[in-house]
């Protein structure tokens, strides 16, 4: 009996582009201290595509807030972490405030996230 490959949502490549998610370099050391260290950002590429949110997206936001400045971004398979910083292509960086719920079924993966410098007034 062979094996089946179901369909699974992605996102078209065409729509798809370089992205960097930046990882901190900086730290606390426990073993001066409890210190804080300055280190140096490091970028992970991955490929994703920043879209506007839509009523359903916001109904799925857990703050009940409607915010100015809220986008999303698509990923076929990275994996972010809520507070994690995304710089896109052009140089625009922004913050994951939220996963979007999704299937589990498959690898896509959806975010909310806000522009840096641009949070909306609460």
């Amino acid at each position: 009996m062979g094996s089946f490959t179901y369909a699974q949502p992605m996102i078209p490549q065409g729509l798809l582009h370089d992205m960097y998610e930046i990882q901190s370099g900086s730290g606390f050391s426990q073993e001066n201290g409890g210190q804080w260290l300055p280190g140096e950002d490091k970028k992970v590429q991955f490929k994703g595509v920043v879209l506007p949110v839509n009523d359903k997206d916001l109904i799925r936001d857990t703050g009940g807030t409607v915010i100015q400045y809220s986008e999303k971004i698509y990923t076929n398979g990275h994996i972010l972490q809520i507070g994690a910083r995304v710089e896109d292509s052009d140089g625009e960086v922004y913050t994951i405030t939220q996963e979007l719920g999704h299937n589990t079924l498959h690898p896509m993966k959806r975010y909310l996230i806000e522009r840096k410098g641009a949070a909306a007034k609460r």
